[in-house]
């Protein structure tokens, strides 16, 4: 069944009202007909299964049937902080992040960043990861849409005062501590910030300025990853060692 995010507050009187983006996926991409039957969620975690009763230009209405709170968000609270890569790699990253139970994503400039974006270049491309995100939380069956942060630079990210149980870098040149190991110091964490690093990897500078800063850096393994399949690799394996994968 197709599902549209709706916010709490279109929702009254048994009935959603549906606009802007969501109504035009409705019409004219699914070419939904009133009679048919759909399922809204919304911003504080609901989901509710209705009936389309009627469209116009600007508006569609939705009879609801039955509310509910589903338990598919993942218990741990994950940020994922991505250094910007290049062409549509970031796209991907929001997308798969998004399916694999992130709250939160904040794209990022490092020293050795390749991508180099003005404003309104900026502008744009985070209103299309937003656009990726609730995509991938309708596919998923999620009823939270992540939150994409404003693009930082790499000392930004560092200094902010993350209110997280764990802060990790993901540095190829570690050789010493993993995940695993963590794992064996808590057994039980409840949030995580992970930052992966861009194509050309953190300069060794960087690293120590997170470290100072309450960041510890880990290694993924022995082979060097590309920076979105290191974070995709990351978010499996915290999901499966402290979350509900696996």
């Amino acid at each position: 069944m197709a599902r549209f995010f709706v916010p709490k507050l279109n929702l009254q009187d048994k009935k959603g009202r549906i606009s802007g983006q969501e109504l035009e996926h409705m019409r004219k991409v699914l070419r939904l007909q009133p009679g048919d039957h759909v399922t809204l969620f919304d911003d504080e975690g609901w989901e509710h299964e209705g009936v389309i009763r009627s469209y116009t230009d600007e508006l569609g209405e939705v009879e609801i049937l039955n509310s509910s709170q589903p338990k598919r968000e993942a218990a741990l609270d994950i940020t994922l902080a991505q250094a910007l890569g290049k062409g549509e790699k970031m796209d991907w990253v929001v997308e798969k992040a998004t399916e694999l139970g992130v709250r939160t994503i904040l794209p990022f400039f490092s020293s050795r960043t390749v991508p180099k974006l003005d404003r309104a270049k900026m502008e744009r491309r985070q209103s299309r990861w937003k656009k990726i995100a609730l995509s991938a939380t309708k596919q998923s069956g999620r009823t939270k849409v992540p939150e994409i942060l404003d693009v930082s630079d790499f000392a930004d990210l560092v200094r902010k005062p993350w209110p997280c149980e764990q802060k990790l870098l993901f540095w190829e040149e570690e050789s010493q501590q993993s995940l695993t190991q963590i794992r064996e110091e808590k057994n039980r964490l409840d949030s995580l910030l992970l930052v992966i690093g861009p194509e050309g990897g953190f300069h060794p500078q960087e690293v120590s300025e997170a470290m100072r800063h309450g960041f510890r850096a880990v290694r993924l393994g022995r082979r060097i990853l590309r920076t979105e399949t290191a974070a995709l690799a990351a978010l499996a394996i915290v999901q499966f060692l402290w979350g509900d994968m696996g």
